[in-house]
């Protein structure tokens, strides 16, 4: 089919900090070559102008949390009022009463509670915070807040690495009731360099080991959507191919200097779409893309 003219969501990256120090993040184990930053509004507007145009919808996500960002609700607000949808992935450490209710009466659609592991002791190794009941109840508060209407949808993602099926189990029943849409996957490490992260020993030997256990099958996604349907740009206005891309290996511009539709039709993203549509999954993006693919358990020898 023919390519469409514009991009029809944004992956907009408020800020690429964290305050979580996830193992497997490159924000979170420091192998991310990125200074911290917030968005600008001067930047933000730029991108909401141009998706104004074309009804094309923003999800708040990247490497860092969204809602770490002072102008996180005010920016919801500035998209819903131009009639875009808008989606934020969490951390949920910062969904407090005022936070919740904000996002809400800003007209947030949807919000993702991301999780790892399914209890307090598999969160706290990969995460390093303990913060699993917390997470509940920061999504009780959403939940609390959006009781007068529909919105936003209320979804959690978990991705596991050795847990066993009835632990599994028991995160399933506890989170069914509280979320419209659960999601339960594997963490994949393909993109990390061990010897680029910044860990202590025991985290180092923790990750090695649950990078040790991973047993799935890696299947690429046909067609990937990341270069025919949407866009990426980083905290600093940068666009890149891909939301796979934290280093920014790939430039498309600066939505400064550069509009949305030019970065959508850089020689770069095309190259890229070319290689795509042949099913060639060559180059560091695609070679450790994480994301889309869907994992069925190896056959194990018996």
């Amino acid at each position: 089919g023919e390519l469409i003219d514009f991009p029809r969501m944004i992956d907009v990256e408020l800020t690429n900090s964290c305050n979580f120090r996830c193992l497997m993040c490159p924000t979170g184990n420091r192998s991310l070559d990125r200074h911290a930053e917030f968005m600008t509004e001067e930047t933000y507007e730029k991108i909401v102008d141009q998706c104004a145009e074309h009804g094309t919808a923003l999800r708040f996500i990247g490497w860092g949390e969204p809602t770490l960002h002072p102008r996180v609700m005010g920016f919801v607000g500035a998209a819903f009022s131009r009639g875009l949808l808008t989606h934020l992935n969490t951390n949920g450490s910062k969904i407090t009463g005022n936070m919740s209710r904000g996002l809400v009466g800003m007209g947030l659609d949807s919000i993702k509670f991301s999780f790892q592991g399914v209890n307090q002791q598999s969160y706290l190794d990969m995460r390093r915070t303990d913060f699993f009941g917390g997470m509940i109840e920061a999504i009780g508060l959403m939940r609390w807040a959006r009781s007068k209407g529909g919105t936003p949808w209320i979804a959690a993602s978990t991705s596991i690495t050795d847990e066993t099926p009835e632990q599994v189990e028991k995160f399933r029943q506890i989170m069914t009731p509280l979320v419209d849409e659960l999601t339960i996957g594997n963490t994949t490490f393909d993109f990390m360099d061990l010897n680029a992260v910044r860990l202590r020993l025991g985290e180092k030997a923790m990750l090695e080991k649950a990078m040790a256990a991973e047993s799935v099958e890696k299947r690429h996604p046909d067609p990937c959507p990341e270069t025919f349907d949407k866009l990426s740009i980083h905290a600093d206005g940068t666009g890149v191919v891909c939301c796979n891309d934290f280093s920014s290996v790939t430039n498309l511009g600066n939505v400064n200097d550069t509009t949305i539709a030019e970065m959508w039709r850089h020689p770069e993203m095309e190259a890229y779409r070319e290689r795509l549509a042949r099913k060639e999954y060559s180059g560091p993006l695609c070679e450790s893309c994480y994301d889309y693919m869907s994992c069925t358990k190896k056959e194990v020898a018996a």
